[in-house]
């Protein structure tokens, strides 16, 4: 058995967000705060998206509230969960059908729970501690989930996309539970990077999932895509051998058929064994991966049957998602390269989505948010008013 596998089952670490991190900044780690992680046993619901707790905490901005919060969701293999998060609101009385919210789906931060965002983890980029701010002085509840495993027991399933929006929507069900917050029913969904990535899921699977959420539209900014051009091209990439590792240790994570010992040889193993053991971030898992050859495969995972299948169903783009979206790149990503961006807009297209594809020559991975929260909000805020949305489609 696998290191992954033991940990997995033991339920005492936690797992794999892929690497892209730089600088960072943590203010948890307090007994206190490491506590209120700790799902009860028994969970005291299975409905997702039920609130087990919330805790105040500082707020992100003058005139506003924000919480910590404890829900439950659905792992990849139909157990119900607890998952952690943080939710914004505007410190005044909320409308009467409740503020309209926006779900933040973060993204990468790193590998154990000293990298979970609710507890003051900062990979230095654009994030929820950045983006709340502008949400609550728009009049927005802003709500992040964590996302399964990362903060709480178990193996995160990192890319694994009907897990991720999972967690992106049933955040906004217990932010709906504290009744200071006011959020109400109407939903956009935000995300970049891995983020980008839930956020395309959980407008896929909205409709099915959260029938009762009034999701209006998907912004995906250099979401994370095409997987099989990633593995094929990235192996051979020092700086891209990191993100690969952490991929198949979230896939191992949710499908019992994958095991990472079919791939890796005994070297590559061990090192990733030993960066678990050590519980570490993305930056220093790339820095190890990046002097292994070829990733340190023996088989790649695209000659396994098995593995590509489930590359292929986590790619997102293969349901059609009922609302409009708002896909952001920059020609000069060097983490998520545009020409994976521009193949999945094109099957986005393909596949009947109305979506609104803008490119920005000069922006990087960060940029893609971090410079366009003007256009996030404008395209929000005319999703809210049911205004048309535009389409780069042809027709």
């Amino acid at each position: 058995m696998s290191l992954f596998r033991h940990c997995l089952a033991s339920a005492t670490f936690v797992s794999f967000l892929l690497a892209g991190c730089s600088g960072s900044s943590s203010t948890s780690g307090s007994a206190g705060a490491d506590a209120f992680y700790v799902p009860p046993d028994p969970l005291p619901s299975e409905v997702p998206g039920t609130l087990i707790r919330a805790e105040e905490i500082e707020p992100f901005s003058e005139g506003s509230k924000a919480w910590r919060v404890l829900y439950v969701s659905t792992a990849v293999d139909g157990r119900a969960i607890a998952v952690s998060g943080m939710v914004a609101a505007p410190a005044g009385p909320a409308p009467e059908v409740g503020y309209d919210v926006v779900t933040w789906s973060h993204g990468t931060k790193g590998v154990s729970d000293p990298c979970t965002p609710s507890r003051g983890y900062r990979s230095g980029f654009h994030d929820f501690y950045d983006i709340a701010p502008e949400l609550v002085a728009e009049g927005y509840v802003g709500v992040s989930s964590d996302f399964e495993g990362l903060g709480t027991p178990g193996i995160h399933p990192y890319l694994v996309g009907p897990s991720e929006g999972r967690g992106a929507l049933d955040i906004v069900r217990a932010a709906q539970q504290i009744e200071d917050a006011g959020a109400g029913s109407r939903v956009v969904i935000w995300g970049r990077s891995q983020g980008g990535h839930s956020a395309l899921f959980a407008g896929e699977i909205a409709p099915t999932w959260a029938p009762e959420l009034e999701v209006l539209g998907v912004i995906s900014a250099a979401p994370a895509s095409e997987f099989q051009a990633i593995i094929g091209s990235g192996a051979f990439l020092p700086g891209a051998r990191g993100f690969i590792w952490q991929l198949t240790v979230g896939f191992e994570a949710s499908y019992a058929e994958l095991s990472i010992e079919d791939l890796y040889t005994d070297e590559a193993l061990t090192a990733i064994n030993a960066l678990l053991e050590q519980e570490a971030c993305g930056a220093e898992v790339g820095e190890v991966a990046k002097d292994f050859l070829n990733a340190g495969f023996e088989t790649s995972p695209l000659d396994l049957a098995d593995w590509m299948a489930r590359l292929d169903e986590n790619s997102p783009g293969n349901v059609m998602t009922g609302v409009p979206i708002l896909l952001i790149q920059g020609e000069a990503d060097t983490v998520v390269p545009i020409l994976l961006t521009n193949v999945l807009a094109e099957r986005l297209c393909a596949i009947g989505d109305e979506l609104d594809y803008q490119v920005f020559p000069d922006f990087g991975h960060n940029d893609s948010t971090q410079q366009n929260m003007s256009l996030m909000l404008d395209w929000t805020a005319a999703r809210f008013a049911r205004q048309p949305a535009s389409t780069s489609c042809e027709q």
